[in-house]
């Protein structure tokens, strides 16, 4: 019997042990929470700008009216209170009020004189929710790269997520102290904890640039009945991108969440997430890598037949009837397929690839974006004649837009290798950087000589060449058109074209470079007349702008 007495009393030593060292805290925490109720009080998030201070997305508070109905003291007149406050229906407020649940919502999105107004009637059981919500000022503008939140202001797609952290800032509180059933006390103490607002993020987007390219690839879709238009400006020096922008698009501030499929396609910035073939836009890489490497000079010359038979296969050019005897420069301005295939055979599969890889080709390019997707190459190992000579004219590769676009200015910018982005700067409500872009350069991807030498023949592409519909009056431009077969299944899709141009300007120290891709234009479908105008428009409007 001592024995039994002595053991169950050591049991209850352990016990209370147990319940203050091992659960103490728990219990604290849920007595605190029966003597407490929180209201919480959602961080501001913070602005996205342009590069100038122009607002492009910014928050607003709304306030979500509530009851607790076992803390409605007098429910008729409070119910009259509401109603008349809020414009709601008598019946259905008191309803509400006289509701089983712990707690109803009454009105959603109510400013903040009527917050107030409701407090200075002195009802009880009423409580105020402060809530935050996304706003875009500008509509469909720059959407892709925007992004939109979820219905808890946390960023989904785009800038919005990419940059969350630091744009979410810190939620705040109210604790008010209340009985065993949720009533707040008369004489209870309320605590305000403040959060703390989300920093500001500043692009290098320009939305007056932004702005006026979104009007032109506007344009270029009706215009040519296109199921899409794509285009980026970027600072061929620094990797800044200006613009970016793609049609269709919807609304930021009425995200179509109801239309999944919709959705999906037009919140995807395409730029960066989907792979294309390039086409002759490709050829500005194998004409500089034939260059670099010394298996061509400017003294090249190289005749088309209309076709050139490799392994047992006859590719032919675009220009079926050929384009005879012709140099370097005039090979480039005609974009012969039987020259590009010619140069990627002269340099060889090694050179070649370690060429394309220098240039960023199949890589990630960096963007600070999410959703970024590689090129698709056949690995060098597998890769026959044929396939290079394939290559050398822009088949059998796939890239992203952005990855060209970036292969494209190291070839025209000196031979440097940049990273392209589109944060500028991050700062705190403080007043304090958090974020400062640094540009991120590789030099010497390719020579200084190759890199003028292909600046003054790509220039003479835009004079007597394919791209003769980008000239502008006053500004000297040089880029390259493409016009590229679709394949879908596996084969090649009868009548489906994406037709590419890339410019820069000015020609003889590139500061801009733009891609614009039109995909799947109906009638017309060739780079020259479909794309280059466009781009040509573009750098019309930047200097005037800049001017």
């Amino acid at each position: 019997m001592v024995l039994l007495i002595t053991f169950l009393f050591i049991a209850v030593i352990v016990r209370l042990i147990y319940i203050e060292a091992v659960t103490g805290e728990e219990l604290q925490a849920r007595a605190l929470e029966q003597w407490y109720r929180d209201v919480p009080l959602r961080a501001e998030r913070g602005e996205i700008t342009d590069r100038n201070g122009v607002v492009l997305a910014t928050s607003a508070t709304v306030y979500t009216i509530y009851a607790r109905p076992v803390a409605v003291t007098n429910k008729e007149v409070t119910a009259a209170v509401l109603s008349e406050t809020l414009e709601l229906k008598y019946d259905a407020v008191l309803a509400k009020i006289n509701s089983r649940s712990s707690e109803v919502t009454v009105k959603h999105g109510v400013d903040k004189d009527t917050v107030l107004k409701i407090a200075e009637s002195g009802a009880t059981g009423i409580y105020v929710s402060e809530n935050i919500e996304r706003v875009y000022p500008y509509g469909d503008l720059l959407t892709q790269v925007m992004g939109f939140t979820n219905s808890d202001v946390v960023g989904q797609t785009g800038v919005e997520a990419y940059y969350n952290d630091y744009l979410e800032g810190k939620d705040g509180y109210v604790l008010t102290e209340a009985d065993l059933v949720g009533r707040e006390l008369e004489d209870g103490v309320t605590y305000y904890v403040p959060g703390t607002a989300g920093a500001t993020a500043k692009l290098t987007i320009d939305y007056n640039v932004q702005s006026f390219v979104e009007n032109i690839i506007a344009e270029a879709k009706a215009t040519h009945n296109a199921k899409s238009v794509s285009c980026v400006v970027m600072n061929a020096k620094t990797g800044e991108i200006l613009a970016m922008a793609e049609n269709p698009s919807f609304d930021l501030n009425d995200v179509p969440r109801d239309d999944v499929k919709e959705l999906l396609e037009t919140s995807r910035c395409k730029l960066i997430s989907d792979v294309f073939e390039p086409g002759s836009t490709f050829k500005i890489l194998t004409a500089a890598i034939g260059l670099d490497t010394g298996a061509i000079t400017t003294d090249y010359r190289c005749y088309c037949g209309g076709a050139l038979t490799v392994d047992g296969q006859r590719i032919k050019c675009w220009r079926t009837i050929g384009h005879g005897s012709q140099t370097f420069a005039e090979g480039v301005q005609n974009s012969c397929n039987c020259m590009f295939m010619n140069i990627a055979m002269n340099v060889g599969v090694s050179e070649f690839y370690a060429g394309l890889e220098k240039l960023g080709v199949t890589s990630k390019t960096g963007i600070d974006m999410s959703g970024e997707a590689s090129g698709l190459m056949i690995k060098e190992s597998a890769v026959k004649t044929v396939d290079l000579a394939r290559i050398g004219f822009g088949q059998a590769i796939a890239m992203t837009p952005i990855e060209l676009l970036r292969a494209a200015a190291a070839v025209v910018n000196g031979g440097n290798l940049v990273t392209p982005y589109i944060m500028d700067s991050i700062v705190a409500a403080d007043g304090s950087v958090l974020y400062r872009a640094q540009p991120e350069i590789v030099t010497g991807v390719i020579k200084e000589s190759t890199s003028a030498v292909m600046r003054e023949v790509l220039e003479s592409v835009v004079l007597v060449g394919s791209g003769k519909n980008a000239q502008v009056t006053g500004i000297r431009i040089g880029g390259k058109t493409g016009t590229a077969q679709k394949y879908e299944n596996g084969a090649i899709a009868r009548g489906k074209y994406v037709s590419t141009f890339i410019g820069f300007a000015p020609a003889d120290d590139p500061e801009y470079i733009s891609l614009i891709v039109v995909d799947e234009p109906v009638g017309a479908y060739y780079g020259g007349i479909v794309a280059a105008p466009y781009v040509g428009e573009i750098f019309k409007n930047l200097y005037q702008y800049e001017s």
